[in-house]
C-alpha cells in the first residue's frame, strides 16, 4: 500500500524545480496519468494544498504545493542537514524518511554515498549505546558515559558534512547482537577500554568526530584485542589437552621398554643356562646341539619381540607427529608455545629408542658368546684356533 509520504516523492520528482517552504514544497507540474493517482491521495489527506485537484487535468501545466510529514515516524528532508537538525534523527533514524537533495528514499534500494555513511554513523552509535554505562538523551543531544579505570564522556556531535565512510562498522554490530557470538561482556570491555585509549586526550565536544577519522584504527585495535583475549582463552582450554597428550603418550613410550623388563632377566639367565649346559666334547654332539638350538630359538624369540617393540615406537612417533600437525592447523599461533611438550615426548622417543637398541645388542653379545661357547666345546685341543689361543 503507498503511503503519503511515497505520494509526495512521486509529485517531488516530477516537479521542474521545487523550492522548499517549511513544512512543504512547491513548483511547476505537468500533469500526466503517472501523477495524477498522488495529487488525488494527497488531496484526499488535504496535502495537496495548491490548486484545488478540480484543476487537475492532463497535459496541463499547473503550479502544485504539497504538505510534506516532518514528525518523528516519518519524515519528509529537504536536505541532509535538515534531517539531522530535526528531532533526534543524529542518534535514530526515522521509520521512513526521504532526503530531496539526494533523492533518496529510505524504502527503496537506492542507496547513496550519504545515505551509506548516515546509515554507518547510527550503526556506531548503536554499539556506543550498547557498551556505554549510561546515556544522557534529550532533543538537544546525546551522552554517552563510560566507565572503566576512569570515566570517559562521549557528547555526540556532528553535522551532514562531517558524515563519512565507517568501514566494516557492521562486523562490528553483529559480533554485539548476534547471539550466535560468544564474548559478548569481553567484547564491550574490550570496546570501553580501546575508546579510553583513543579518546582520552581528545576535547570532549571533539571525541566522536575522531572516532569517525579513526574508526579504521579503532577497529583494527578492537580485532586485535579481541584475539589476543580469544588466544589467552583458547591458549589454558589447548594447553590442558596437549598436557593430558602429553601424559598419555609419556606412558605409552615407558610402556614400550617396562613391557618386556621380564625378558630381559632371561638374557644373563640364558647364557648362564647354555654355558653350565654346554660340556667339552671335542667334536659336535647331539647334547651341545640341543642346548645351542634352544639359544637360536630364543634369539630368533626375542629379536621377534624387539621388532615388535621398535615398531610399537614408530607408530607412538606417528601418533605424535600427528597430533603435532592437527595442533598446528587449529592453533598456529599458539604453537610457540606449546614446543616444549613435543620436544620432549620427541626426546622420550629417541631414550626408549636407544633402550630398545641396547636390548637388541645384549641379545647379540650373549648369543655371540653361546656361540663361541658352542664352538669351543665342539672342538678338540689340535683345532687350529684353540691352539693358537692357548699357545
Amino acid at each position: 500500500m503507498t503511503t503519503a509520504i511515497e505520494h509526495s516523492i512521486v509529485v517531488y520528482r516530477a516537479l521542474g524545480k521545487p523550492v522548499f517552504f517549511g513544512a512543504s514544497f512547491k513548483g511547476n507540474l505537468k500533469v500526466t496519468d503517472a501523477v495524477i493517482p498522488s495529487l488525488t491521495k494527497l488531496a484526499e489527506l488535504d496535502w495537496l494544498l495548491a490548486p484545488p485537484l478540480k484543476k487537475v487535468v492532463d497535459g496541463t501545466e499547473i503550479e502544485v504545493e504539497v504538505k510534506v510529514s516532518v514528525g518523528q515516524s516519518t519524515f519528509f528532508a529537504q536536505s541532509w542537514e535538515h534531517l539531522l537538525d530535526s528531532h533526534n534523527f543524529k542518534f535514530v533514524a526515522p521509520e521512513v524518511w526521504y532526503v530531496a537533495e539526494d533523492d533518496y528514499f529510505s524504502g527503496e534500494k537506492n542507496e547513496t554515498v550519504s545515505s551509506r555513511r548516515y546509515a554507518a554513523v547510527l550503526s556506531l552509535l548503536k554499539i556506543l549505546r550498547e557498551v556505554a554505562d549510561y546515556c544522557d538523551e534529550s532533543l538537544s543531544g546525546l551522552k554517552l558515559i563510560f566507565l572503566n579505570k576512569t570515566k570517559l564522556e562521549l557528547p555526540i556531535t556532528y553535522a551532514a558534512s562531517d558524515l563519512r565512510d565507517v568501514p566494516k562498522v557492521k562486523e562490528m554490530e553483529d559480533d554485539l547482537f548476534d547471539a550466535s557470538f560468544k564474548h559478548k561482556e569481553q567484547r564491550k570491555v574490550i570496546i570501553k577500554v580501546i575508546l579510553d585509549e583513543l579518546l582520552k586526550d581528545t576535547r570532549d565536544d571533539s571525541r566522536f568526530m575522531k572516532l569517525l577519522t579513526d574508526f579504521v584504527l579503532f577497529k583494527q585495535r578492537y580485532k586485535d584485542n579481541y584475539d589476543l583475549y580469544t588466544a589467552e582463552f583458547s591458549f589454558e582450554k589447548v594447553l590442558e589437552e596437549v598436557r593430558a597428550h602429553k601424559l598419555d603418550y609419556t606412558i605409552k613410550l615407558n610402556k614400550v621398554f617396562s613391557d618386556i623388563q621380564n625378558q630381559l632377566l632371561a638374557i644373563p639367565a640364558a647364557l648362564i643356562l647354555v654355558g653350565s649346559k654346554l660340556a667339552p666334547k671335542e667334536s659336535i654332539e647331539w647334547q651341545n646341539s640341543l642346548t645351542m638350538l634352544g639359544c637360536i630359538i630364543f634369539v630368533a624369540l626375542m629379536d621377534l619381540l624387539i621388532r615388535n617393540q621398535y615398531n610399537t615406537l614408530t607408530a607412538i612417533l606417528d601418533e605424535i607427529n600427528k597430533q603435532t600437525g592437527v595442533l598446528i592447523s587449529k592453533h598456529a599461533a599458539l604453537l610457540p608455545k606449546f614446543g616444549d611438550p613435543y620436544k620432549e615426548l620427541e626426546e622420550r622417543h629417541r631414550h626408549q629408542r636407544w633402550l630398545i637398541r641396547i636390548v637388541d645388542g645384549l641379545v647379540a653379545v650373549m648369543f655371540l658368546c653361546c656361540v663361541a661357547l658352542y664352538y669351543w666345546y665342539s672342538t678338540n685341543e689340535y683345532h687350529w684356533l684353540k691352539f693358537w689361543i692357548t699357545h
